[in-house]
Parts: structure tokens; sequence; C-alpha cells
């Protein structure tokens, strides 16, 4: 009896230590595919922006980016002394979030406007709700597409009845060269959002002024919520 009960148990054991067969899958969610897109569309996001993304905490972000890197879809670095962790796809995870762009390879010169205009569009689509976000690499590819040259592209499109260009400028550039694209996009969008680092207001709200259009608006960056209270694209 006891050599009985001793084998059955030790069966028992035995089932429990079996490894699962998914051990060593990662088991891609509809959620994962989405969060995925996103991070392809805007080349890389902060694990700051991934928490905003996901409305959850720090340590949650940062728990989902592990689990991407541990799958193989993502990788993750800090670009930037002076920025968050960054998360950006590989080329499976490229794949698995069926995305339409190339897969990024990161480049430290361009990090802190891609975390820039990120911050922008997480206000402005998902904490405010004021429209769909086309972003800067679907213009790309769109003008490609229609082999249409274009000398400079809008940082994203907020889309709602009107297309209001969204612009963030984070350092100067020659007052001849600012002055044509603000002539140009205010020519090629119903509204334009500038979002400039406080610096570089005046010239930007003198050019705004000057346009033959009354369509550009000048805002500060970092942008606040208190700044669109009762904001409208139409």
């Amino acid at each position: 009896m006891q050599e009985e009960t001793y084998s059955i148990l030790n069966e028992k054991k035995t089932a429990r230590r079996a490894p699962r067969r998914d051990r060593g899958s990662h088991q891609v969610t509809d959620r994962d595919r989405e969060l995925l897109r996103f991070i392809g569309e805007q080349y890389a996001l902060t694990l700051d922006q991934l928490a905003v993304l996901i409305g959850r905490s720090y340590r949650t972000a940062r728990g989902l980016r592990d689990r991407w890197c541990a799958a193989g879809w993502a990788k993750s670095s800090r670009l930037s002394v002076a920025l968050p962790p960054f998360v950006w796809l590989t080329s499976r995870g490229t794949t698995i979030a069926g995305s339409r762009f190339r897969t990024w390879r990161p480049n430290h010169g361009l990090v802190r406007h891609i975390e820039a205009v990120t911050n922008v569009r997480l206000l402005l689509e998902h904490q405010l709700k004021l429209g769909l976000w086309q972003c800067e690499r679907s213009l790309a590819k769109k003008a490609g597409a229609e082999s249409r040259f274009r000398d400079h592209l809008v940082d994203g499109v907020l889309l709602t009845p009107e297309r209001t260009a969204i612009e963030v400028e984070l350092t100067r550039k020659s007052h001849k060269r600012l002055e044509q694209i603000v002539l140009d996009v205010g020519i090629a969008y119903d509204q334009v959002w500038y979002f400039a680092m406080p610096r570089l207001l005046p010239v930007l709200r003198e050019l705004a002024d000057a346009a033959p259009y009354s369509n550009v608006h000048i805002r500060r960056y970092p942008p606040r919520v208190a700044d669109f209270a009762g904001a409208r694209t139409s």
C-alpha cells in the first residue's frame, strides 16, 4: 500500500514538472499589435509615453516592454541622456504589427524631435480626442506613391472635417527657410498648428501674421491641456 501511494505521488510530481507545450513561446494579442503599430508609426516611443498610451504606470509599461523584447518584437535603449529609455520595433515586430513602414534604425540626432512629436500626438489624439492622427511616415509614403516631390513634410496631420497640419519646432531654421515653410503649409492645409520652444515663438508669430491666410496658429512647446480649452479644428 505504501509503495502504491508513493508511486501515485511520484507520478503527480512528474506531471507537475512536465514542461508546458507553449513554454518559450510568446502569444501575441490584438492589443500588442495595436501598440506595436503605433510605435512603428512614430518610429519609437519612450517608456513614459508608452505608459500614457496604455493608461497605466511606468512599471507596467516597463513590464510590457520587457515582454516585447523577450519575444524579439522590440528593442530598447536610452538613446539620449536627457530622455527616458526608448522602445522601437525589430523586423519581427514590424511583421507582427502588420506595419506598412520599414523597420526603424535608431538615429540619436532625431530622437528628441521624435519624442516631441509623439508628445503632441498623445495630447491631441488620445487625451483631448480632437481628431485622428495621420503620421509623417504615412504622409511620406503617400507622397511617394503619387510621385509628388515635397521639399517639406509636416510632422503630422490631425484629421477632422478639416485637415490640420501639425509642426513641432525645437531648433531654429533660417528665417528664409522658415518663411517658405509657413507659406507652403498654410496654402496646403485648412489649418496649421505650430508647437515651438519659447525662444522661437516671436519669429513664428511674425511669419504667421505676415502669411496670406490667417490659418497659421502658434503655440508653445511643450503644450498643456489648459492651452486647448474650447479648442476646435474647424
